[in-house]
């Protein structure tokens, strides 16, 4: 058996237990950690259970998948290391690492870390509840790691040709430290939510606190270019900003540019010195009260208050507008009955809403701050017609939405399927899809539409309609090649996290081929006309054959 075990517990034997406190039991610590990471190797999709062969390569494909996808992120920020200013490079480069760790631990981990289902089978044993909390950290560690690493290994190996020894290593040290720092803030973060809330009102303040974080984060990505000098950045030169102070990978940046950089300017030297002190403040705060009291504290989530079990008005109308088959229907409004009771879900699913809500704000928040301001940029806006890609920017992450849906606590959920009188189980699929696109994007796409409308007037409608059409078709068809798969049916799985990156780029081109050939190809009402044809044609077709093509899965 031991010859089996994942070689990651290898690594924590090495690496991780020596710094453990001595009153944990590592045994235990150690067999949950073993029992998730093979649970994780075992989860699959329900269309892979036909498929006795793919079972065991796919979880291991995932994950593979995931470090390639950030791997290839990594070697854009590689290209940082061999620029002269090296506190700007830095400055970028753990900027975007802490983005990229913030944003995946918000969206994908944060239901692991808040999950109580495992308190329900750990609590008839005899084990302590910081045992099972830093399992729970080690767990999410490992694959936060992951990504991390693989982010951040091509600037590794550029920084050790392009500057040395030393500095490889100091960089790579300083990286580590940057990834314990945003699992563990974001660890103190949520057990102060714990701490101060209770029942109801706590589950309504971690949703908003989910899609606060995900607009702060997309923000303050928004801010380090602004605030570390182009034109200085390309010639070697440090220009002094006071936003300096109020950026983390500054400070870290600070303590690489102190040791092996330029040096001279006060305020480095400064940056650097707030690091050390605030790394240690935050580690005495996590391990003292944090860590211990987290599983006591996360009790407040198992609190029930009465559920909903009824739509409102607007969605029953929705599902009976959208099909006419009864059974769709009925699944219809199933989905929508889950996702507004299940907590974790729309922790996942609120953040990704935001995003495609603010990602179009954030494309033109440059031109609104420039020079001419918000004038200035709606007489620009009006000149042209580029206003239009800010509604293709709402199918971006809408697999990734879907995708949500899919995932289940229920290990059971699939038994409901197989027992369903249903052989051909596609129309379920499509209920969920048209629950992604009419009751949670299509309102988004309506709001920005219509700073569209109060910008060029009505003679943008048949713009909107072309639009919304290659919307629906592009959102479709990404669903249909990524995550085609029965609502509620699989358990989430950490080492698929890179695929939804890698769908997100897809998804990136597409629509921009598509808002490419609208903006600059469809200029004339009669091209209009015939591209509002078009895409009508595009989608029957796309809805006819493809997205119902047939669903079987394993029964009895």
């Amino acid at each position: 058996m031991k010859n089996s075990e994942p070689f990651v517990l290898k690594v924590v034997d090495k690496c991780v237990k020596p710094f453990l406190s001595k009153d944990l039991n590592y045994g235990q610590i150690r067999e949950m950690l073993r029992l998730k990471l093979i649970m994780d190797s075992r989860r699959v999709s329900p269309a892979l259970q036909n498929n006795g062969k793919k079972i065991g390569k796919e979880p291991k494909r995932s994950m593979i998948l995931t470090c390639l996808v950030y791997m290839g992120l990594g070697i854009f920020i590689a290209f940082m290391q061999i620029m002269p200013n090296m506190f700007g490079a830095n400055t970028i480069s753990f900027a975007m690492l802490i983005f990229m760790l913030f944003s995946v631990y918000i969206s994908e981990y944060s239901s692991v870390l808040l999950d109580t289902t495992e308190k329900s089978f750990y609590g008839a044993l005899p084990i302590g509840k910081n045992e099972i909390s830093t399992a729970k950290n080690i767990h999410i560690a490992y694959y936060i790691g992951t990504i991390a690493a693989s982010m951040m290994l091509p600037s590794i190996v550029v920084g050790f040709i392009s500057k040395g020894i030393l500095y490889g290593f100091a960089f790579t040290l300083v990286s580590i430290v940057i990834v314990v720092v945003c699992l563990h803030l974001a660890g103190v973060i949520y057990y102060l939510l714990l701490k101060v809330f209770s029942g109801e009102k706590l589950k309504d303040i971690l949703s908003g606190f989910q899609i606060f974080m995900t607009i702060a984060i997309i923000l303050s990505y928004q801010i380090v270019p602004r605030v570390v000098s182009i034109a200085g950045f390309s010639k070697g030169e440090l220009t002094f900003s006071p936003f300096y102070f109020f950026l983390p990978s500054a400070w870290f940046s600070a303590i690489l540019e102190s040791l092996f950089g330029a040096g001279g300017a006060w305020y480095i030297y400064v940056l650097a010195g707030i690091t050390v002190p605030a790394v240690i403040l935050l580690e005495v705060i996590y391990r003292k009260k944090a860590m211990p009291e987290f599983e006591g504290e996360l009790d407040k989530l198992t609190e029930t208050a009465k559920e909903n079990k009824t739509l409102s008005a607007f969605s029953n109308l929705m599902c009976k507008l959208l099909s006419k088959d009864e059974q769709e229907n009925a699944f219809m409004k199933l989905v929508l009955i889950q996702v507004s009771r299940n907590r974790d879900m729309k922790l996942k699913l609120y953040p990704q809403l935001a995003n495609v809500f603010i990602l179009p704000i954030i494309m033109v928040l440059p031109q609104i701050t420039g020079e001419k301001g918000l004038t200035g940029f709606i007489e620009n806006l009006r000149e042209g017609r580029w206003g239009l890609a800010l509604l293709y920017f709402t199918g971006l992450t809408s697999a990734a939405i879907y995708g949500i849906i899919t995932q289940t606590e229920n290990k059971e959920s699939i038994m409901f399927y197989q027992i369903l009188p249903i052989e051909n189980l596609s129309k379920c699929i499509r209920a969920g899809v048209k629950v992604v696109l009419f009751r949670y994007l299509t309102p988004i796409f309506v709001a920005l539409s219509d700073l569209l409308f109060a910008v060029y007037g009505i003679a943008i409608l048949p713009d909107i309609v072309i639009a919304y059409l290659s919307f629906i078709f592009v959102t479709s068809l990404m669903i249909r090649v990524g995550t085609w798969e029965l609502p509620f049916s699989s358990e989430f799985n950490p080492a698929n996290v890179g695929r939804g990156l890698l769908l997100l780029f897809m998804s990136l081109f597409i629509l921009a081929l598509f808002g490419w050939t609208h903006i600059f190809w469809l200029k004339t009402l009669e091209l209009q006309l015939i591209g509002i044809v078009v895409m009508i044609l595009a989608n029957l077709v796309l809805w006819k054959f493809f997205m119902n093509k047939k669903y079987i899965i394993a029964r009895g």
